[in-house]
């Protein structure tokens, strides 16, 4: 468990039933008096998508400050290309990737990455970069760059997602850890070392407090540094 800030936490207003476990406040050695939180899922889904992930998985409907006061549901409905024209992509009738054209994994990653791009650029003209849908569009780009080993064009979606994903997600959330390590490596594989360490030593500067300092896997992240 690790400090994430105001998120779906321990104190959210969720009494689950089994086990009788109902904290109002947690403390660790060495934290006393501070308040432990974790995520139950992902923050970037909207509010109303959260809850309903909540009440599905965990049963309950959540009523912290992030539920309460930070809306982060689309404001307009973000337009498929490929359904009928004015149908919002949430309400298209082939959400499953195996029965829509738009969504369909098996597709050769080229076309993915042209469908992601297809999408950026018409979800564009309604969202701004750091809209939720169009991060998800994004990352999902970088990873068809990752497939496709097409290191430039992977950093350069790394580049455009940071600066969202640093505002969204908590101060030490490893999903920023996550990206900042991916960066860095980007950079690193492209010959640029001093950008890479940059982002290197911010994903370590996260970890230690994820994770802790003696943690071997920050331990072998500096040694990645030293060997270049």
């Amino acid at each position: 468990m690790c400090l994430l800030g105001q998120v779906h936490s321990l104190l959210s207003s969720g009494r689950p039933g089994w086990g009788g476990f109902q904290p109002s406040s947690l403390l660790f050695g060495g934290l006393l008096d501070s308040l432990v939180f974790t995520s139950y899922i992902d923050l970037l889904y909207p509010t109303e998508d959260r809850n309903d992930r909540l009440r599905d998985s965990y049963f309950f409907t959540c009523q912290c400050q992030e539920c309460t006061t930070k809306d982060k549901k689309a404001r307009v409905g973000a337009e498929c290309t490929r359904v009928t024209a004015g149908t919002g992509l949430w309400n298209c009738p082939s959400r499953e990737a195996s029965a829509c054209p738009f969504l369909n994994a098996r597709a050769p990653p080229s076309e993915l990455l042209e469908i992601c791009e297809l999408s950026q650029e018409k979800m564009s003209s309604v969202f701004e970069d750091s809209n939720v849908y169009m991060l998800h569009m994004m990352y999902q780009a970088m990873g068809v760059c990752l497939y496709m080993q097409d290191w430039e064009g992977a950093l350069r979606y790394g580049q455009k997602i940071i600066k969202p994903y640093s505002k969204h997600y908590p101060l030490y959330s490893l999903n920023v850890a996550s990206m900042w390590l991916k960066l860095g490596r980007l950079h690193m594989g492209l010959e640029n070392k001093a950008a890479g360490e940059r982002a290197l030593k911010k994903a370590i500067a996260i970890m230690e407090v994820a994770h802790g300092k003696d943690h071997p896997y920050i331990s072998e992240i500096k040694q990645e540094i030293d060997s270049h």
